[in-house]
């Protein structure tokens, strides 16, 4: 599966694709959004989606289905089926196991099969941590919301509204009351954080990059202390 991935997927999908780069989308939305701060440009907007427990909901009818209009073989697929609905669980409640029961939906996070598979099942909306940018009229929101909507019912993956934005740029701002109530999405504002960097509408300042900096200097005070023995490290 692994090898006709860049066969399958669209180029605009980079996560966990042989030969490309995640880094290319950062690059692609962040010239998206340049100019969102000035006035004379038409009114546009971005949708920042969030997935609520994107591995966890993805329905197995559905991935069948995906799995079979990519055109892999019939085999292959009851292969995959049979590798994603066979395990059981166990929970422990107050201190007693109770169980096994079997799963019915999603996928294993941490299997390195599931990674691509939810590339896969993903790829009609390019990503889990989804950015769509439009304009800003109610016509192109109703059609997005419609898009979502039946995706949802399909794939199981719902968005979650508390923790999905609507960003307008300044041109946009005085129709932030017919848009936001269509979504019922909260409305972001830039700089807006994607795959880990800040996205802007002008160019990035020191200031901008001062949270990951301090990430990156966290990281490597914490290798100071790997060499030394527990002793060492009280």
């Amino acid at each position: 599966m692994r090898g006709v991935l860049d066969k399958l997927i669209s180029p605009s999908q980079n996560a966990f694709v042989p030969g490309r780069s995640i880094g290319d989308n950062i690059l692609l939305a962040q010239e998206l959004f340049h100019g969102y701060n000035q006035q004379h440009l038409p009114p546009r907007c971005a949708l920042k989606v969030d997935l609520r427990k994107a591995y966890d909901t993805v329905e197995w009818d559905f991935l069948s289905a995906v799995l079979t209009l990519f055109g892999f073989p019939t085999q292959f697929i009851s292969w995959i089926e049979e590798c994603v609905t066979i395990p059981s669980f166990l929970i422990c409640l107050n201190g007693s196991p109770h169980g096994f029961f079997r799963g019915a939906r999603g996928l294993w996070q941490g299997d390195p099969m599931s990674l691509f598979l939810f590339v896969l099942v993903m790829e009609l909306e390019f990503a889990d941590d989804l950015l769509l940018f439009s304009r800003a009229d109610t016509s192109s929101i109703h059609i997005f919301k419609r898009g979502l909507t039946v995706f949802a019912e399909l794939s199981g993956l719902h968005i979650n509204p508390q923790k999905s934005h609507l960003i307008l740029s300044r041109s946009a701002s005085a129709h932030r009351d017919t848009l936001l109530p269509i979504l019922g999405y909260q409305e972001g504002q830039l700089p807006l954080w994607y795959l880990g960097l800040p996205l802007l509408a002008s160019r990035l300042s020191i200031a901008d990059c001062k949270p990951i900096l301090q990430k990156i200097d966290d990281r490597i005070k914490g290798w100071e202390g790997i060499m030394l023995s527990f002793a060492g490290r009280v």
